[in-house]
């Protein structure tokens, strides 16, 4: 029969991995975490590992798009990613209601404002694309529109030049 002791100390072995497991937190590169202690946001997480104090810290969940469905996730994605919108009507200056559809590209440069300062930060970027489109394809009349591809790739190209690198 094993003694109490050695049982005791089975246990506070197991016990103290267990710890260790739950304080070591390993971020993949190019993803991060916002980490609130005790309710409050605490720290971000930068890639690689970093420690935590377990049952006291708690990774924020935050709202994305896996696959096309939202989704919580407590991981912040900070690469370039690519939103296809579904088609939406709008009607020009004359009139005329047509058929778009958008392809956006954006990447998360402040995740600390990405998780505190909006709720559900792909539909906002949604709302926000459709929006913008549809404000500027009200301002064209038809012929503009079919005609006008080149000013749409221009404004993109002049967006993503003036991001920083």
């Amino acid at each position: 029969m094993i003694p109490i002791t050695t049982w005791f100390l089975i246990a506070v072995v197991v016990l103290a991995i267990l710890f260790v497991k739950m304080a070591v937190v390993i971020i993949p590169q190019s993803e991060t975490k916002i980490v609130e202690r005790l309710g409050r946001y605490h720290a971000t997480l930068q890639p690689g590992v970093n420690i935590i104090i377990p049952f006291i810290d708690k990774a924020k969940n935050v709202i994305a798009v896996v696959r096309g469905r939202y989704v919580y996730t407590n991981t912040i994605d900070l690469r370039e990613q690519v939103y296809d919108f579904d088609k939406q009507n709008v009607i020009t200056k004359d009139n005329i209601q047509m058929q778009i559809n958008a392809l956006l590209y954006f990447q998360i440069m402040d995740p600390f404002k990405a998780a505190y300062e909006i709720n559900n930060l792909p539909n906002a970027i949604e709302k926000l694309t459709q929006t913008t489109l549809r404000n500027i394809i009200g301002e064209m009349e038809l012929d503009q529109t079919l005609t006008s591809s080149d000013f749409f790739f221009q404004a993109e190209d002049g967006i993503r030049d003036k991001q920083p690198a």
